[in-house]
């Protein structure tokens, strides 16, 4: 591998508001290599990768491309560079075909700017269709829309060779792709890199991390960690490297003994996400189940699946001895369930409507009378604004005018009026600040601690470690371990997480219950 330097980030910071992504990074990129970006969720890798590519500009510091500043503000001044970027979410129009797509930007195949030379658009499709040396077996003239994600990812990269980049980032390449769909991956990569193209490979999949990089750039809460030789190092060791911080100040958070009650037993479940995988678990009054998975392990799919949000194919979901499995949600809702989604702004709030009916729509929605009592109302929002101390103006002002810790408090408090058994929190502490994150894991003790019983989803392994009593482990949609809390640590469950299904030894989804 040469050492010759094609790209140098130099002490680049990087603020959304008050929040830091990136804090005085630096480090070269080679000419030739293929170099892995890792560390947690957050942890400032996509950031910096966007950075580089145009989509972000750096709030302090400099990248020097091929000895000179670069200055790009768009992924097309980017592109012009030699620099592109094939994000999660592909740019492509889908009623185009896959030439029109790859050439969309290109003045060269349009006719004093409109008239659009498609044969010539074909031929040029079909020399990078044979550069690139991958039988996918493509027409160009094939609509984007028909094509599956492991091909809509094969056009946006054969894309960024029709500007001739000397530097193709790919961020989280492999989410949602098979483990067939990823060894394709890996060898256009691999015969892209013998042309001379050096890639930027963002994850936090161990195993394909060893596979695939010669070097590896570790980055933790927004700050460079340190580099190492792929060759030179070993899982255990970028681990460390990956999740090496103090957490000894959340393990204090968890102080509780869940009650010896079965309120739920999950039996069999199948789901579309994963058709050939049946989930077992169960949960006890007062206990705190953490799932911890990568993206596109299919958490949220089986927490949505027994909550009755998603249909299932077949199994059983029983919360305190009724059958909720394959009825209406206001049923589930009705026997005790409750969920806090992933994405609050979308699916678990009305953002435009006011503080006081986003309090209210659990309750108003899951209720057998047809007429509100509005005094009880405003006494029952003030007591759950007092409770959770939201911090508003007036509780008819739109939930909108919120910050992110309050409008999750105000997803809390939804809930907490109708008492659910059992409450589902996917993501609970996404998007909000340090501090009223500690006050959600506060009150996520507190209901443990009154009986409620909680699902948690998290993409934080100090908040799955802090909260849970055991915790499931997710990897490609199956459940490949079960852990107590006293023998759960972040390097093991990064282990079964991150590890190929074969080496680790699963049994496809039942764990859930040893």
């Amino acid at each position: 591998m040469t050492q010759n330097t094609l790209l140098e980030v130099e002490h680049i910071s990087k603020n959304f508001g008050v929040v830091q992504a990136l804090k005085d990074v630096s480090f070269p990129i080679y000419e030739g290599e293929i170099l892995a970006l890792v560390g947690e969720n957050g942890a400032g890798k996509s950031t910096l990768a966007k950075i580089i590519a145009g989509v972000h500009t750096q709030s302090e510091g400099r990248i020097v491309f091929d000895g000179e500043a670069l200055a790009c503000k768009t992924t097309r001044e980017a592109r012009a560079k030699g620099i592109a970027i094939v994000l999660q979410e592909f740019a492509l129009i889908p009623h185009l075909s896959i030439a029109e797509n790859i050439f969309l930007t290109s003045k060269e195949m349009y006719q004093q700017g409109v008239w659009q030379n498609h044969q010539k658009m074909v031929e040029e499709t079909e020399v990078l269709f044979k550069r690139t040396m991958i039988d996918f077996e493509l027409d160009p003239n094939e609509k984007v829309q028909n094509l599956s994600v492991a091909q809509q990812q094969y056009v946006e990269i054969v894309k960024a060779l029709s500007t001739n980049a000397r530097l193709i980032i790919l961020d989280e390449p492999t989410s949602a792709l098979s483990q067939k769909e990823v060894q394709h991956l890996f060898a256009l990569m691999q015969n892209l890199n013998a042309n001379g193209v050096t890639l930027i490979f963002v994850s936090h999949k161990l195993d394909e991390i060893f596979t695939i990089s010669d070097r590896i750039v570790v980055f933790r809460d927004g700050v460079f960690v340190k580099e190492m030789e792929t060759s030179a190092s070993n899982e255990q060791e970028l681990i460390k490297a990956m999740v090496g911080r103090d957490v000894g100040d959340l393990y204090s958070i968890r102080h509780r003994a869940p009650q010896e009650e079965r309120l739920l037993e999950v039996a069999a479940l199948r789901n579309g996400f994963s058709p050939e995988t049946p989930y077992n678990l169960h949960l006890d009054r007062g206990e705190v189940l953490g799932l911890f998975g990568l993206v596109g392990s299919g958490r949220t799919e089986l927490m949505r699946s027994i909550f009755g949000a998603d249909p299932i194919m077949d199994g059983s979901v029983v919360i305190k001895g009724k059958q909720t499995a394959g009825k209406p949600l206001k049923m589930a809702i009705q026997s005790g369930f409750g969920m806090l989604p992933e994405d609050r702004k979308n699916q678990g709030l009305l953002l435009e409507q006011s503080i006081h009916d986003n309090i209210f729509l659990a309750y108003t929605a899951n209720r057998a009378h047809f007429f509100r009592n509005l005094k009880e109302e405003k006494r029952q929002a003030e007591q759950k604004i007092k409770e959770l101390r939201i911090k508003m103006g007036s509780v008819n002002n739109p939930v909108n005018s919120l910050s992110g810790g309050n409008q999750q408090k105000v997803a809390f408090a939804k809930w907490l009026l109708v008492q659910p058994d059992v409450l589902i929190l996917d993501e609970p502490t996404r998007g909000i600040d340090i501090g009223a994150k500690f006050e959600v894991y506060a009150l996520i003790d507190q209901l443990a601690n009154q009986g409620t019983s909680l699902l948690l989803v998290s993409s934080e392994l100090p908040e799955i470690l802090a909260l849970s009593d055991r915790i499931l482990v997710m990897n490609q949609g199956q459940v490949v371990k079960e852990l107590d809390h006293s023998e759960a640590s972040e390097e093991l469950i990064m282990y079964y997480c991150t590890m190929d299904l074969d080496t680790i030894g699963t049994i496809g989804g039942t764990h859930g219950n040893n």
